[in-house]
């Protein structure tokens, strides 16, 4: 690096201002070294202070870019984006939907095609730089699928960055799709942009990319740049496969829910809250499962661990309602705490099965002389915790400070006014006695 500006000091100012930005970080090097960097820096400085007070402009120059090179480097690594591990959503089996004739009904999956669009379960994961999606599939995927009878074959997901239905088309603003036309003959995958449902941009196109990765592949993987979109923080997405049959015969839609990326997390809201028992103690209590996305859940079913404690936790224990699984409303739970339970906190690990309907643009998807409807239903098992805290029993003293506190106000005022009717009745029976002029008794 000396060597190269020293061969390019004499009079060649431009070819150095390239030097200087050439090492500035980029999109492409945001992560040169910096002590290299340092080292290259002071080089520079060493070669300009034996030149003429001409080369000390460009000198001063030289600090000032490198000062908001500094500036640059560390407010982008200071804002990382999420990185998350794999994930899994099971999105349900042949339930996609079919349109023939002008007519929607439930897919029949006759064709094979109809079975190498339909979307089984779906896994991604994120560095915080790629976004990368696993579309498993029913069947395998077609090298031609012209030769299976369609016009085309589509596999891709829709983008939402900002969570609002009025930005872009529908609330869509980007999409990245993988697609199979009998007119190319050939997979071809593209990224769109969307500011409204009649205007997009293409950001990126690549023709004739082989999805074809090993034999009888049952999946399709979809990466997305993030950087492409925006970089956002959160967003969440949709999956979506379309099949179009010879001469608009037939198609066949599936699709995903929303989902939320990174993924939403699960804690228990309990009444009472916060949970507190006694050693032998047993309680009802109400709990309701809450997410980080703020999105209730249309269902919830709990399973709680069984052989975490000694502590036993029964969901819904009287069956009192006729459905195993509830959303909006708190779930019926009963703990019971034995007497020999170890004093202290306890998270106990409950496994729950999260139905999470969401609501899809349905007029996104653009098909011949028809207006699709379109539900979508995703559900996602995971693991929250229920957070408890036992206490010793109280002791003689403690349960009658207790009683005391919760009854002694009330004791009291009974107490006072039964002894101001008492002293009434006295004072009155004296007054009496004195009127009439009788002498008063003494014991």
């Amino acid at each position: 690096m000396k060597r190269l500006v020293e061969d390019q000091i004499e009079g060649r100012h431009v070819k150095v201002f390239s030097l200087i930005y050439s090492i500035r970080p980029s999109k492409y090097n945001k992560g040169l070294d910096q002590e290299k960097l340092s080292r290259c820096r002071s080089d520079i400085i060493k070669v300009y202070l034996q030149q003429p007070i001409s080369s000390l402009v460009f000198l001063l120059f030289f600090i000032i870019s490198m000062t908001i090179n500094d500036f640059y480097y560390s407010d982008s690594r200071a804002q990382p984006l999420s990185s998350f591990p794999r994930q899994e959503i099971t999105v349900g089996v042949r339930d996609g939907l079919q349109v023939a004739t002008n007519t929607q009904t439930k897919a029949d999956y006759k064709d094979k095609l109809d079975n190498s669009s339909d979307i089984q379960k779906v896994t991604y994961f994120s560095d915080g730089k790629t976004l990368n999606v696993t579309l498993w599939l029913g069947d395998t995927m077609p090298e031609n699928p012209t030769r299976e009878g369609a016009n085309n074959l589509v596999y891709g997901i829709l983008i939402d960055v900002d969570n609002n239905p009025t930005t872009g088309k529908f609330g869509v603003d980007y999409q990245k799709e993988i697609q199979w036309s009998n007119t190319t003959r050939q997979w071809n995958n593209f990224i769109a942009e969307y500011s409204s449902p009649g205007h997009l941009r293409i950001l990126e196109s690549q023709l004739n990319r082989s999805v074809l990765y090993e034999e009888n592949q049952k999946y399709i993987p979809i990466s997305l740049d993030l950087e492409s979109i925006t970089s956002p923080s959160k967003y969440r997405v949709l999956c979506y496969t379309v099949v179009i049959y010879a001469n608009d015969s037939k198609s066949v839609v599936d699709l995903t829910n929303w989902i939320d990326v990174p993924p939403a997390t699960y804690t228990f809201s309990t009444l009472p809250s916060p949970l507190v028992m006694r050693q032998g103690e047993k309680m009802d209590i109400g709990v309701q499962l809450k997410s980080s996305s703020g999105v209730p859940p249309q269902s919830v079913r709990f399973f709680p661990s069984e052989n975490y404690s000694n502590i036993k936790v029964i969901f819904n224990p009287d069956r009192s309602s006729n459905s195993t699984s509830f959303g909006l409303s708190p779930a019926p739970f009963r703990i019971q705490v034995p007497q020999d339970a170890q004093v202290g906190q306890y998270s106990i690990p409950v496994m729950v099965n999260i139905s999470s309907g969401s609501l899809f643009p349905s007029e996104f998807i653009e098909l011949p002389n028809f207006n699709l409807s379109v539900p979508t239903q995703g559900y996602i098992s995971t693991q929250a915790n229920l957070s408890m805290s036992v206490v010793r029993p109280p002791t003689i003293s403690e349960q009658v400070k207790e009683f005391w506190s919760t009854y002694g106000a009330l004791i009291s005022l009974v107490g006072a006014g039964f002894a101001g009717g008492v002293s009434t009745y006295v004072f009155d029976y004296l007054k009496n006695r004195k009127k009439k002029g009788a002498p008063i008794e003494k014991n």
